[in-house]
């Protein structure tokens, strides 16, 4: 097992949030190991769970071995050898090893006590209006969503809606674990990372106490043939770091959607730096129905004009 805490980094956000760049440009750093997705963690807070909406003791793993006579410290201790020593095993003699798992995030609350004092946090966090479509988007085109994302949307009409919903409850909550871990843990925009590479790459790299030219390390993180394993796979079909979007999530989310959700995640938006942008009020029914028979006159209208003989 590695020797301490500060050669143990483990990503932390939520899905869509440029996790899986970031991985790969660690893992081109000659002394940092980022492998794709491991499942390690997000494996280990699903052991850890316990179903406790119910009459009497806890049911789950802690609870059953806490009667057997092993202490829950006991089993953390174990869980972590084996999570490590994966992972000791993976980074093959590099110094640090970095563990990425989208879906982390959803189990933050039973990592806490297993991983704290033992590993750092790199926070990452992107514009929500980008990051609610993006997954929109990856579950249409997976089939299906993230098991740990539909269990926070499921019985919500709209997958818009439901995304945003989970969004702001799990950035709350890992907003409120880095403000009790500050000394353990850096916060980063997805924006800064592709807009100020250089210094946003050097903040990284200090606190993970390694030197390193950011330049070198991208060019050498997109050099390299595509990665095989789990994560964003679009990430393979980049040659270098693209500009952050700009209103792009206007062109990929209904105007409707916008404006149910802006005023969801405004406050944390503002938060974190992200200027909230101004969307116009949902429609009352009667203004609904307006805009919906002008539109059909409208679409009818061009219709015609293209059948119509030149």
């Amino acid at each position: 097992m590695t020797s301490d805490k500060n050669t143990r980094l483990v990503i932390v956000g939520f899905p869509r949030s440029g996790t899986t760049l970031l991985s790969r440009i660690l893992n081109a750093h000659p002394d940092i190991a980022s492998p794709p997705e491991t499942g390690l963690m997000s494996g280990a807070g699903r052991f850890l769970t316990e179903l406790t909406e119910i009459e009497g003791p806890p049911l789950g793993v802690q609870t059953g071995l806490a009667y057997a006579g092993i202490p829950t410290d006991d089993l953390h201790a174990a869980l972590r050898g084996m999570l490590f020593g994966f992972l000791d095993r993976i980074a093959a003699g590099k110094r640090i090893w970095v563990e990425k798992t989208a879906t982390d995030i959803f189990h933050l609350e039973r990592l806490e006590p297993l991983l704290v004092g033992h590993v750092r946090f790199i926070c990452l966090v992107r514009n929500p209006l980008d990051v609610v479509p993006s997954n929109a988007a990856l579950a249409r085109t997976m089939g299906g969503q993230l098991l740990e994302l539909y269990g926070q949307t499921r019985g919500i009409n709209s997958e818009y809606d439901g995304i945003a919903k989970a969004w702001v409850e799990r950035q709350t909550v890992l907003d409120e674990f880095s403000a009790r871990h500050p000394e353990d843990c850096i916060g980063l925009r997805y924006e800064d990372l592709l807009d100020d590479p250089d210094q946003t790459l050097r903040r990284l790299f200090a606190f993970a106490g390694v030197d390193g030219d950011p330049a070198r390390v991208i060019a050498d993180a997109f050099a390299g043939p595509p990665r095989i394993g789990l994560g964003d796979m679009s990430i393979n079909d980049q040659n270098g770091l693209r500009p952050a979007s700009v209103n792009g999530w206007r062109k990929r989310m209904p105007p409707a959607a916008a404006s149910r959700i802006v005023p969801m995640v405004a406050g944390l938006m503002a938060a974190h730096g992200y200027k909230v942008p101004k969307v116009p009020p949902l429609a009352d029914r009667d203004t609904a129905i307006r805009q919906y028979e002008i539109a059909v006159r409208m679409k009818q209208q061009m219709a015609d004009a293209a059948r119509a003989p030149g």
